[in-house]
């Protein structure tokens, strides 16, 4: 019989996101604020209270004058409302981010080692503790050393970029959170500044229960991330505030297909695995532009990924993938007005998943860029679209890793993957020495497994990819599962209720559910005598100060983690 040790089933609000700096009169001043004041308690059912939200997924935060609150290219988790004082917002490309880098100390990092060391267990998935305080071990508390930019007026007037003041009942971060895709901005107080921080979870809710709001919330999403997006490209770098506003107001946003879409990928993976046909892979996918037809603007990509294919013999063959920042149909509406005669376009384009489109009209383009000699920047925008693009091999003698892999990869999603586990098979002599280091790096428990889906001699291995969309974290209810500000997908152990949702949502199943003990070995269970579980996968050995246990570990360099939307890096691994 099996030891148990009995204990109370974690919940979702055991840990508020405040911790105990949440009274019960700010929370009656946060409920009195202008958005909270018109919206109906009675929309909110009892178990998820609009009191219960505010005390519990919200959080009141000052920073002083000059002090950096968000910064550009940091992933958010939580979207922040102005209670009073001012901000300063600096439009993209913003300033040089070095200026304000905050960088973790090497001792913190050899502390952080040795801890990892000395408390090593012979038990599997031991936790010390199941209700460990949340002020300990919350990421969102651990301490920031405060950086200040006094001389931010300056800077931005050196440098020429846009900037606008935002004050009270203003919001931010809402684009960073909803795209779940990097901050393109960044903020910074203009005077003593105190805001509303609101993590996903509680924004998601409030979007999904007062319509009004969720209104407010999209549209700013919309309108701020349309212009930002415009206002950072290379290819508009010429545009006056004035004249991107006036773009912005031409543009249209557009969205395709769903936020939560993979759960239809999920579905299109097993039937393509039981019917032995990877076509069927595509079949979630939405038609966004068809070669044949005639375009009628550029297409932007703000958010997400979309494969480019082509037809060859009356089969869709992937040519390449798009990613934020890409355009689509530049080379045939340019050439179009150069002739003087509309060309179709040359490629389909089909939505990954889910992705947010701008559509710039082609009258525009002709008026403000084709007829204004800009063909400099028109040659570098047709360079950079091209090098997302694999090589052609039905009309070139490419090497197959030009097409054939990247085209597994495309279809597959790996493309999602930031640092995914590539093998080389032919290179892996099966000795388990990557899967060994990462068991020593984590109380003996390894993060992976050894196996995964392969093309030729390559295998993208089951370890968390750290996904530019991490649609895992759709639906925690704790925000357990985050994003660090540098981008790398973690779990919060002290929060992860074991709800499964995370692993349930990961498309790769990169995500296990394990039984977790105590450090005499007995499993954790509740009065029921259900076992306690928790979320467990690689977390790129955060916190080490090197590189991933299990590629220092590979003697045969037949292991890497690569971003494998990154087509040049991979061709160039493969060529070692």
């Amino acid at each position: 019989m099996v030891n148990k040790h009995i204990v109370k089933r974690p919940q979702r609000w055991d840990r508020p996101f405040a911790g105990d700096n949440m009274p019960e009169d700010t929370v009656a001043r946060i409920l009195s604020s202008t958005y909270f004041s018109a919206m109906s308690a009675s929309n909110f059912p009892f178990s998820t209270s609009l009191r219960d939200i505010v005390r519990n997924d919200c959080r009141v935060r000052t920073f002083q004058k000059d002090q950096l609150i968000v910064r550009r290219g940091e992933y958010l988790n939580s979207a922040f409302i102005i209670l009073s004082g001012e901000v300063t917002l600096v439009s993209p490309p913003g300033i040089d981010p070095k200026l304000w880098d905050k960088v973790e100390t090497p001792s913190r990092k050899k502390e952080r080692t040795l801890f990892t060391w000395l408390k090593k267990s012979v038990h599997p998935e031991v936790r010390q503790e199941v209700s460990a305080s949340a002020a300990s071990l919350r990421p969102e508390r651990i301490e920031q050393v405060a950086i200040l930019i006094p001389n931010l007026d300056e800077l931005i007037k050196d440098s020429g970029v846009k900037s606008k003041t935002l004050s009270v009942d203003r919001i931010f971060g809402e684009s960073s959170v909803l795209s779940r895709n990097e901050m393109q901005n960044t903020v910074v107080a203009k005077s003593t500044v105190e805001v509303l921080e609101i993590r996903w979870q509680g924004l998601r809710e409030l979007r999904l229960r007062e319509p009004v709001f969720k209104q407010v919330i999209d549209n700013i999403y919309r309108k701020r991330g349309l212009y930002d997006h415009l206002a950072g490209l290379p290819f508009f770098s010429h545009l006056s505030h004035e004249q991107l506003q006036a773009l912005s107001q031409e543009a249209l946003f557009e969205t395709h297909g769903e936020v939560e879409w993979q759960h239809s990928f999920k579905k299109a993976s097993q039937a393509a695995k039981h019917q032995k046909d990877d076509s069927l892979l595509n079949e979630p996918e939405l038609m966004i532009a068809q070669e044949g037809d005639y375009p009628d603007g550029l297409l932007l990509l703000r958010h997400g990924f979309a494969r480019v294919s082509r037809k060859v013999n009356h089969n869709d063959y992937t040519i390449g993938h798009l990613h934020m920042g890409s355009t689509f149909g530049l080379e045939e509406l340019y050439r179009g007005w150069k002739q003087g005669k509309s060309q179709t376009l040359n490629y389909s384009l089909h939505a990954l998943g889910y992705i947010d489109v701008i559509r710039i009209p082609s009258q525009w383009l002709e008026t403000h860029i084709f007829s204004q000699g800009m063909e400099h920047l028109i040659e570098t925008e047709l360079e950079h679209s091209k090098a997302h693009d694999i090589s052609d091999a039905h009309t070139s003698n490419a090497p197959p890793i030009n097409r054939e892999l990247s085209e597994f990869l495309v279809e597959n999603r790996y493309i999602n993957g930031s640092k995914a586990m590539m093998i080389d098979l032919e290179r892996c002599v099966r000795c388990d020495d990557c899967v060994t280091a990462c068991a020593s790096a984590h109380d003996n428990n390894p993060r992976f497994n050894r196996h995964g889906k392969s093309h030729g001699r390559y295998m993208i291995a089951n370890a968390c990819m750290h996904c530019e969309d991490p649609v895992c974290m759709i639906g925690c209810p704790t925000g357990a599962i985050h994003r660090s500000q540098t981008g790398i997908v973690n779990i919060n152990d002290a929060t992860c209720i074991g709800c499964s949702t995370c692993a349930n949502n990961c498309p790769y199943d990169n995500i296990r559910m394990v039984n977790i003990r105590n450090e005499e070995g007995q499993l954790y269970t509740d009065a029921q005598a259900k076992p306690i579980v928790k979320a467990t996968k690689c977390d790129l050995c955060t916190g080490t100060g090197g590189k991933p246990a299990c590629e220092q570990a590979c003697s045969h360099d037949a292991l890497i983690r690569i971003d494998l939307k990154d087509i040049t890096s991979l061709e160039e691994w493969a060529d070692r």
